[in-house]
């Protein structure tokens, strides 16, 4: 979907301080606001810099955290990695956007151009939730007029990863320094305004990185943009790598796909949760739709169907096994 095809969507909330937080390993909520970029190799070592000495440095200038994936975990379709900045406030996201466009005229100076531009035409993009395009946007595209015009800037916004509010658009700005900060200053602003949303958490969280880019808690991460996973393992590791190996026409096949499996009656009250609550909450993370319904002939099961673009089938089929667990350990515990 082309950037005409988001207009009019995502804007019109009003920012909310201390926006419900994504699971981290630690105890203590992450910060409310989040902004992401995609950083070329030659750009992503400049922000680590010697020793992990530059990010160390933005990360207290900015009080910030802030998280690369790993040398070699690449965004689908692109050769950057996932550069995820989180503050408590948007002005500190703002500060780092400063010094990343900073560092991008760095590289920039020393030859980067194929990757990040040159110094009067400099290049960065920044990865956006869907919910958050509209805005962008503005109402009959009156949004993205003005900054085109005001700063000169190219602005292009490509097609979504995914389905739902937190599905993934890559949102590529060329022009000067000064350009650059302002556009992100409105990307900000309008990604910023989501973060009270259900669904915020999980496309803020981090992707899969290493404890020596954090700097302050510890996360592990799937490796997927926007989504972090725990635990792992040798199943985790072959789901990624089929994943990651599969041609885009399979991931997004128009057509969707359909997970079915049979659950009994005295585990769906947990599933489908309070006034529908777990499976609202499933559906709005995954963009995918979820139905629970009698089977003809079976007085003890129902038939759970969850449908959607594969991956998001497969991520809210996972979400629902979780919620199922739960259901059967409570059932088991009051018995």
């Amino acid at each position: 979907m082309g950037e005409d095809g988001a207009e009019g969507k995502g804007s019109g909330k009003g920012s909310k301080k201390g926006g419900g937080g994504a699971a981290a390993a630690t105890a203590a909520s992450p910060p409310a606001c989040t902004m992401k970029y995609l950083t070329p190799e030659v750009l992503a070592s400049a922000i680590i810099g010697k020793g992990g000495a530059t990010i160390a440095a933005m990360r207290q200038n900015c009080q910030a955290k802030l998280a690369l994936t790993e040398h070699g975990d690449l965004y689908p379709n692109t050769d950057s990695r996932v550069f995820t900045t989180q503050a408590e406030t948007p002005e500190s996201l703002l500060e780092v956007a400063k010094q990343l466009v900073a560092k991008t005229v760095e590289v920039a100076k020393t030859g980067g151009s194929e990757v990040v531009g040159t110094e009067s035409e400099l290049k960065l993009r920044t990865l956006v939730p869907r919910a958050a395009v509209g805005g962008i946007i503005g109402k009959s595209g009156g949004t993205i007029k003005q900054l085109r015009e005001s700063t000169s800037a190219k602005i292009s916004i490509g097609d979504p990863l995914g389905s739902g509010p937190s599905a993934e658009q890559i949102v590529t700005i060329t022009g000067t320094a000064k350009a650059l900060e302002t556009v992100l200053k409105e990307v900000n602003t309008q990604v910023q305004n989501l973060n009270s949303e259900s669904w915020f958490p999980t496309w803020s969280a981090p992707s899969s990185m290493t404890q020596s880019t954090m700097g302050g808690g510890s996360y592990s991460g799937s490796g997927y943009p926007g989504m972090s996973m725990r635990g792992g393992g040798p199943g985790v590791d072959v789901m990624m790598r089929v994943a990651h190996g599969l041609p885009p026409y399979v991931m997004e096949d128009s057509r969707g796909f359909a997970l079915s499996c049979v659950v009994p009656n005295k585990l769906v009250g947990g599933l489908i949760g309070r006034h529908g609550a777990g499976t609202k909450e499933v559906q709005a993370l995954t963009g995918t739709q979820i139905t629970i319904r009698p089977i003809p002939g079976d007085s003890e099961n129902q038939s759970m169907n969850i449908t959607g673009p594969l991956a998001n089938t497969c991520a809210g089929y996972m979400m629902m096994m979780k919620r199922y667990l739960d259901a059967e350990a409570a059932s088991s515990s009051s018995s």
